[in-house]
């Protein structure tokens, strides 16, 4: 039920807890045709659900105004088909791969790289301290 590209007039369909979520939302409605943008801030990276917004605090999902009441019924729709999975009958297989263990201490390469940024530092604030006297 996609409208003509101009009707560009976005409407906040929700406001997600999370830039995750909020962008697993916005995939939930491209699969059903539907366009709608996430619109994150760099908290969101962090996973704070940072960024006020005229409708509450986290991470805005808008889709066109046109658009608006299907991709509300699909996000229904969406969320019933979730509610009725029986995980138990799931069959997710077995894990047939080993696990590596991981080796004894840092690499020899990088205990050197550590050397040489302490010494590069101690270096640096000696030179400090004896341009202050």
């Amino acid at each position: 039920m996609n409208a003509p590209q101009n009707d560009i007039q976005l409407e906040t369909l929700l406001v997600a807890t999370s830039e995750f979520a909020a962008n697993a939302i916005v995939v939930v409605l491209a699969d059903a045709g539907i366009e709608a943008r996430a619109f994150g801030s760099i908290q969101g990276g962090l996973g704070f659900p940072l960024g006020q917004h005229a409708s509450g605090w986290g991470t805005p999902v808008q889709v066109r105004s046109c658009d608006a009441a299907e991709a509300r019924r699909i996000l229904d729709q969406a969320k019933q088909d979730s509610l009725d999975i029986d995980w138990d009958a799931i069959d997710i297989g077995t894990f047939e791969g080993t696990t590596a263990t991981p080796p004894d201490g840092l690499p020899i390469a990088a205990k050197i790289a550590f050397l040489a940024t302490a010494l590069t530092v101690l270096a640096g604030l000696a030179a400090a301290v004896l341009m202050a006297f």
